[in-house]
């Protein structure tokens, strides 16, 4: 966003957020003029009049004098304000390894589905709180993720941003949903961020056993088993990379007291077996189940022979009877796979598979398949 797209309001409000205030007056003609107790010779003004020609050119001093105090380059400065409204969470990668290569695309991919499944998990226990979400794409949820947007990493680091303006969205009127008057999307933000420092306070002392059964035995648990598998999409084996997370609030909304602006959440590299531990303790309805799946094929991982026949691993996307949308591996024989290719040409084609679901992360995996059916496919 251009300097100039800032409103004069947004503007005047990013900068009381920095600790200035206004004069006593106010407004001088039709200039928002602010001062700091700290700097008794400097003021900042801002122009009321976003037409005025000279505006964007105003703004731009006026911020300029803001960059060396805050110790901000000019234009980190601005990409600042033009958030000021939003609540955000970073998400930074750091490793023993060096980065200087780039990081792994499948990992950056893993990396931004597991932050949109913080934020949706996050809705989810905001509206009902339970330790596991049999489907995270509820409508509320869905809603607030279409409204965040992933923005620039920072200079010399990979930094993910997401971020949401606060009033994106009217609460939801649901039953279970207590402080109906409050920001829907501030709500998200807070529980993402309370349920990943208590998860992380309780990795670090050694308390984990009656973290879970604290959760277990909630009205309104704080962490539930899809905030747990969120997380540990952040996380790359081979990499074997910590995470800081840190937040962002909008200024519009005032903060509880026990939010602060600069707090940083380490999650450290050997943490990430143990949250996914809680996830397993969390999900007690995870369970292998012997049963039929109806799903599409999402990938083809199969193998040619001498003969040029197929066969071997696929990966479908299965509905289960709770409405949640899940990836499994199946290792098919040669026949089973024909049809499955049959399915991934045809968007229309769904297939039915008899076979054990095993849990685990995902892609989960079906084993001991006694049927592999093509249906719902189109005429050819």
């Amino acid at each position: 966003m251009a300097i100039k797209d800032l409103s004069p309001s947004a503007l005047r409000d990013f900068v009381k957020s920095l600790g200035w205030q206004s004069l006593p007056d106010g407004i001088v003609d039709r200039l928002y003029v602010l001062h700091h107790a700290a700097a008794p010779r400097r003021q900042i003004v801002i122009p009321m009049d976003q037409d005025a020609p000279d505006y964007a050119e105003a703004c731009e001093l006026a911020l300029s004098k803001l960059a060396d105090p805050q110790g901000m380059k000019l234009e980190d400065l601005i990409q600042l304000a033009a958030i000021s409204h939003d609540d955000s969470i970073y998400y930074r990668v750091t490793s023993s390894g060096s980065f200087d290569d780039g990081l792994p695309l499948s990992f950056a991919a893993s990396l931004l589905l597991g932050a949109e499944q913080i934020l949706l998990a996050s809705a989810c226990t905001v509206l009902r709180p339970q330790t596991h979400h049999p489907r995270l794409h509820r409508a509320e949820a869905t809603q607030l993720a279409g409204h965040v947007r992933f923005g620039h990493t920072e200079r010399g680091s990979f930094v993910v941003r997401v971020s949401c303006p606060v009033d994106a969205m009217e609460t939801p009127s649901v039953h279970d949903l207590a402080h109906a008057n409050e920001s829907f999307v501030r709500m998200t933000m807070l529980t993402a961020r309370n349920g990943v420092r208590q998860l992380v306070k309780a990795i670090e002392e050694d308390a984990l056993s009656r973290f879970v059964d604290s959760q277990k035995a909630a009205a309104s648990p704080l962490v539930s088993s899809n905030l747990c598998e969120a997380l540990t999409r952040l996380h790359d084996d081979d990499m074997r990379n910590n995470i800081d997370m840190s937040f962002r609030w909008a200024t519009t909304v005032a903060l509880p007291q026990d939010a602060g602006a600069g707090e940083s959440i380490r999650i450290r590299s050997d943490y990430f077996g143990r949250i996914d531990d809680v996830r397993q303790e969390l999900r007690a309805v995870e369970r292998e189940r012997d049963d039929v799946f109806i799903g599409t094929v999402e990938h083809l991982n199969g193998e040619f022979d001498f003969e040029g026949n197929r066969a071997g691993e696929i990966v479908v996307a299965l509905l289960l009877r709770e409405g949640e949308i899940i990836k499994a591996r199946v290792v098919l024989d040669q026949e089973q796979y024909a049809r499955a290719v049959i399915a991934h040409l045809d968007d229309r084609a769904l297939v039915r598979i008899a076979g054990r679901l095993r849990p685990g992360r995902q892609p989960r995996t079906i084993t001991d398949v006694t049927s592999f059916i093509l249906i719902g496919s189109s005429p050819r």
